[in-house]
């Protein structure tokens, strides 16, 4: 399915989301990751502070995965209809 729309638009509901996510938990734990609870050391997540505040924790995964979608939408040339 191909979906056209505002390049403009798209990127400013991103960036409200990235502002939405910036006030949950007390504010994004920037160092937050996406990890396999089976793989990943128990003591590596205590010290970046996975177990105090898992919603920062949610909120920096989110954050990184907006500004990446960001960049790549920004890096797009602009859609021009050749008549």
């Amino acid at each position: 399915m191909i979906v056209l729309a505002s390049k403009d638009n798209i990127l400013e509901f991103l960036l409200t989301e990235v502002r939405c996510w910036e006030k949950v938990g007390g504010g994004p734990n920037l160092d937050a990751f996406d990890f396999d609870p089976e793989q990943t050391d128990p003591k590596l997540l205590e010290e970046l502070g996975y177990y105090h505040n898992k919603e920062a924790w949610l909120a920096g995964i989110r954050i990184k995965a907006l500004w990446d979608f960001i960049r790549e939408i920004e890096s797009l040339p602009p859609y021009v209809k050749k008549i």
